[in-house]
């Protein structure tokens, strides 16, 4: 069955993207954070926020498919 397309609020789109950002340079603000080139609250602060965001994004997403998946779509239907 395809992916039935849901309308994503704004914020959705903003946070999402910043997410997968914070997933991508973790890491890396954790490496430099060994090195002591970058505070160690600073390490600390980017992962809470990225794990919020990412959190708040896939719960929203879940729920907007499960709606999606819940209501028929308008239309003619088989038959």
């Amino acid at each position: 069955m395809p992916a039935t397309p849901v309308p994503r609020p704004p914020w959705l789109k903003v946070t999402a993207p910043l997410s997968a950002v914070g997933i991508v340079a973790w890491p890396i603000l954790a490496m430099l954070g060994l090195l002591g080139a970058v505070p160690a609250v600073t390490v600390v602060d980017v992962g809470i926020v990225t794990a919020v965001l990412a959190y708040v994004s896939i719960r929203r997403i879940k729920l907007d498919r499960a709606i999606a998946m819940q209501d028929p779509p308008d239309g003619p239907g088989p038959g």
